[in-house]
């Protein structure tokens, strides 16, 4: 489907006026079949956001897109980056993005491509199966996004920027400069942008969350020849982020006195030691510092093409260097150590190693030739090792066993479990593919598509821990454990010991308690993976245009994936450590129509049907061997579940009157299960019990038809833009975006209490106004985002207290959750020369 388009692709025309620009709009040209083409001539559903209009509506970040592009979701968001289309989600952790993201051609980690967006030509989201034309497989499929290209005649560039509310800072500029007219020229585009993050604060803390983000980029495009081009473009982005995770809930109700806790005679807990009482609207956290992250991400992408003998050979590459220092994630987002902020630390052990090649032939145009071709090969070959430093707090860590919450801030390193686990995770992936379209006659074209893909995915994981001491409270608690026949006889630690076969002894630190001594290695994992995969993929579509303003079609596709094992979800059973690839089939139908000049009706409908759909449970409780505790499955923990999806999409294109442009985008997909067991929490049904060594982890039925959903299944989008003429050079524009997102029943698979939480259906609008001159040489405008302020929660989690084992005894009272940002006010200016 073409998108909201208020500004034309970098390869239409020059604007037209605006009476006729509903005709201009339909010319837009797209890559979707990896050639240029009328969008509405397109048989696959498409949609077109350009720069023109990301500079429009003030959208810097990724995230925003899916204001403009409903059914799709972005969240950059360190490891909870979501990618989600058609209803599919996307995690770090869950192994081949679901929704390749192309950077140039070129599909990098979603992660580092889901950022900041400047000096961009046009985004393209494409729906529907991908892996015969792109080599990535994708059955829900793929967002492509293409920088500005050099311009080889004209020089000229533009600056722009705003500043908004919550110190919201974004600056861009770009020049473009020919070297030598018609066969080389450069472009240099910068992005600075500071910001308050997430606008999530601490009460516990002072320091204000804050991002800065630099971007600075390179693009050379030299055309020696006619039939020769070359397109290089390297970009350097480091970010410096602090934030909070933000909770909502009472607080902790404390606990009474316990004659013998967790780990010994433990006075009462006060309510609330953890926090206050705490609302969504507050966006509050509890935490006693941030988190930080730092980043610094190198890509390189370089798209080379030869026309030679009708053919076209065409070679892309891309390379990805992560340079980013150790980040320091908090692990106690509950505040159950007050006074002490406890971090895991990851850090890359050398330099990574991500790079892409794929080389493609493709038949030029021939009127005389009755079908045109593509065949080529992809390769993506990753390597790298992640260090994580997550040391492990024992009893005695903040106190003796009387010690309560607060009372001590500083750990003793002495009963600190420290623990270093080298993660190394690799991809050696290679796709032939090819696509041949048959004109059975000029309004018919029938095109068939077959790709071999091959995966293997080398992982290894080796855990290292390191001794420490783990206090076990006063002799005479101690001696609770013991027969009444064998109490009077134990009357020190080291005859504690010899009764219990366990290395204790008298305890230094709290003289009249015990301490275990827990040897080096106590907690060493080593686990090594190499799966290989073979699949053959398929893609048909059959397209007719029974005028030239109507075009129907029909397709049907295949796609493969491969998931990762849950390599951050130490002391999983075996048997769940490695989900099976997922499967699945496509199944499309659509048209796309405009009538007379003024309007734009494109609508679809599909159905996928998933063979072990890699579906993630995060949040559920399982037993830890390692530090022999319960924990939560984090992002990484994917298990396969069969399902169907099935959506429509719709979209109308507007120009009413004179000025005034309109489109709204509706889409709607929904995942239901066809029936499997799947990981849950305690109470999630009959029969899922405390989690223990015995029991490790709780299954419980999905009966057929459950909806599966992370997302809302139905969301929307419209917006509008209305120019007023006030001088033969000068301009007025008011513009809206209204995004919708309707009721989730299940809210992302979050339970409380075994059912599932709903959440309401909500809408965020944006208002826009300003003047622009000089044949939009220049435009200063203002701004209103979230103008309702409307605070809807996103992701919600109820984290366990494993941080310190001897205040379990106390709820932790908070669910964790990310919601909407709030409302942003802001004013806007750019100017632009040249070839802009």
């Amino acid at each position: 489907m073409c998108g909201p388009i208020a500004a034309l692709a970098q390869t239409a025309p020059a604007p037209a006026p605006a009476d006729e620009r509903a005709v201009v709009e339909a010319d837009i040209i797209v890559t979707a079949r990896r050639s240029d083409e009328r969008l509405q001539d397109v048989p696959v559903s498409v949609q077109v956001v350009t720069g023109d209009k990301l500079s429009q509506l003030a959208i810097t970040s990724a995230d925003e897109l899916s204001k403009l592009a409903p059914g799709l979701t972005l969240v950059n968001d360190a490891a909870s980056t979501q990618v989600s289309l058609r209803g599919v989600s996307w995690r770090p952790g869950s192994g081949t993005p679901a929704t390749p993201i192309y950077f140039n051609e070129v599909p990098f980690d979603p992660g580092n491509t889901v950022v900041s967006l400047f000096d961009i030509g046009q985004i393209e989201v494409l729906r529907g199966p991908q892996g015969t034309s792109r080599g990535a497989p994708s059955i829900s499929g793929a967002v492509t996004i293409a920088t500005k290209k050099p311009n080889l005649t004209e020089f000229g560039g533009y600056v722009q920027g705003f500043y908004a509310s919550a110190n919201h800072l974004d600056l861009q500029a770009a020049i473009n400069v020919p070297i030598i007219k018609d066969i080389l020229a450069i472009r240099l585009a910068t992005n600075i942008e500071n910001s308050e993050a997430n606008r999530v604060y601490s009460v516990n803390s002072t320091i204000k969350p804050s991002i800065k983000d630099r971007s600075f980029r390179g693009t050379v495009l030299f055309t020696p020849t006619d039939t020769v081009s070359i397109l290089g473009m390297y970009q350097r982005r480091t970010t410096d982020k602090l934030f909070y995770n933000q909770v909502v809930g009472t607080g902790s109700p404390g606990a009474a006195a316990s004659p013998v806790a967790f780990l010994g005679a433990l006075g009462a807990i006060p309510a609330n030691f953890n926090g206050p009482a705490l609302t969504i609207g507050q966006r509050a956290s509890v935490q006693d510092a941030p988190s930080i992250f730092k980043e610094k991400i190198d890509l390189l992408t370089v798209n080379a093409s030869w026309e030679v003998f009708g053919q076209k050979l065409s070679y892309n590459f891309g390379r990805q260097f992560n340079r980013g220092p150790a980040t320091f994630t908090t692990s106690d987002p509950l505040n159950m150590i007050p006074g002490f902020e406890s971090y895991t630390s990851p850090s890359n052990i050398g330099l990574p190693e991500f790079s892409t090649h794929e080389i493609r032939l493709s038949s030029m145009p021939d009127a005389d030739r009755p079908f045109d071709y593509d065949i080529g090969w992809f390769s993506k070959h990753s390597q790298g090792t992640l260090n994580f430093n997550a040391p492990v707090y024992l009893a005695g860590a903040f106190g003796g066993p009387t010690s309560l919450p607060g009372a001590v801030r500083t750990p003793n390193p002495a009963y600190v479990l420290n623990s270093s686990t080298n993660i190394g995770i690799g991809q050696v992936f290679d796709s032939f593919y090819g696509d041949v379209k048959f004109h059975l006659s000029p309004k018919t074209e029938l095109t068939g598509g077959l790709a071999i893909v091959r995966d293997r995915v080398p992982v290894s994981l080796a855990i290292t821990t390191f001794p420490a001491l783990n206090n076990i409270g006063n002799l005479n608690v101690v001696r609770l454990g013991f027969p009444a026949a064998y109490q009077p006889l134990v009357t020190s630690c080291a005859v504690v010991g010899a009764f219990s076969g366990a290395n204790i002894v008298a305890s230094t630190a709290y003289p009249g308690t015990c301490d275990a001594v827990v040897p080096a290695g106590v907690g060493n994992a080593t686990q090594n993976n190499n799966d290989k995969y073979t699949a053959a993929l398929y893609n048909f579509s059959l397209s007719h245009k029974f005028t030239d303003d109507i075009l129907a079609y029909a397709t049907t596709g295949s796609s493969f994936r491969t998931g990762l094992p849950a390599i951050s979800n130490p002391g999983l059973p075996t048997n769940l450590v490695t989900p099976a690839p997922e499967t699945a089939k496509s199944y499309e139908v659509g048209i796309k129509t405009s009538w007379g000049r003024r309007l734009q009706v494109n609508a679809s409908v599909f159905q996928l049907d998933y063979k072990n759909q890699l579906t993630t449970f995060e949040g559920v409780q399982y037993f830890n061997t390692v530090s022999s505790r319960v924990a939560l499955t984090s992002l990484a923990f994917y298990r396969n579940v069969d399902s169907q999806v099935r959506g429509f999409e719709l979209e109308i294109n507007a120009q009413p009157i004179r000025n005034l442009t309109l489109n709204a985008t509706l889409a709607y997909s929904q995942i239901k299960s066809k029936g499997a067991l799947v990981p849950s929490n305690p109470g999630d049904c009959a029969g899922a019990a405390a989690v223990t060594a015995a029991n490790p982890i709780n299954f419980c039925p999905s009966v057929a038809g459950q909806v599966l959903n992370q997302d809302a299944p139905f969301s929307a989008t419209t917006s509008g833009n209305y120019n007023i003429p006030l001088t033969n050079a000068l301009d007025g524009y008011l513009r809206f975006n209204v995004a919708y997102k309707g009721n989730n029943p299940n809210y992302g698979n979050f339970r409380q209490a075994g059912a599932f939480r709903s959440t309401p259906a909500y809408a965020i609008v944006d208002l826009y106004a300003g003047l622009t001159g000089g044949h939009s040489a220049w435009s200063l405008g203002v701004y209103a985002k979230n103008v309702f302020d409307k605070q809807a929660e996103l992701a919600r989690v109820t984290p366990v207290n494993n941080v310190y084992g001897p205040y379990a005894i106390a709820p932790a009272g908070y669910d964790q959750v990310r919601t909407t940002l709030p409302r942003e006010l802001g004013v806007t200016l750019r100017y632009a020369f040249g070839s802009k």
